[in-house]
């Protein structure tokens, strides 16, 4: 079956810092594996992501207004992954339902919808409208002392 490395877009997966990226087998010339590449530098080059939607990755995304996948496996990766899905932003898929088909069919509507983008960017937007952190530090020190 076909995956997302056949599509005509470039791929670019991590292994993490212990991973292999040769475990992966050979791959065509739009794929691209590494152990890591920080999230500041790629993201601002990506029409989607797809990720277990843990918090870093999944408010990363929102911030920067991309579309995503998540498929979650632990912790608040399901609550991101449900946020994600609900308000439209993107997709998700249960561990149980992670098929090769579902997965490439997931990225085709993620890039071929502009709804998820829009409703991405809208969240960017209010991400981007929310005070700094020592903005609501200094807040809840006034408040609670």
């Amino acid at each position: 079956s076909k995956s997302i490395r056949d599509l005509d877009i470039r791929v670019v997966t991590t292994v993490g810092p212990n991973g292999d990226p040769a475990a992966l087998g050979p791959q065509p010339s739009n794929v691209h594996v590494a152990r890591y590449i920080p999230q500041d530098h790629l993201l601002t080059h990506c029409a989607a992501v797809i990720s277990h939607g843990g918090s870093g990755t999944f408010l990363a995304a929102l911030a920067a207004g991309i579309p995503q996948l998540c498929v979650p496996q632990a912790a608040d990766q399901f609550l991101n992954a449900e946020a994600c899905a609900q308000c439209g932003s993107g997709l998700a898929l249960q561990p149980g339902a992670v098929s090769t088909e579902r997965v490439r069919s997931a990225v085709e509507r993620l890039l071929a919808d502009v709804a998820f983008r829009d409703a991405a960017e809208v969240v960017s937007l209010e991400i981007a409208g929310m005070p700094p952190p020592a903005t609501v530090a200094e807040q809840l020190r006034i408040a609670y002392g």
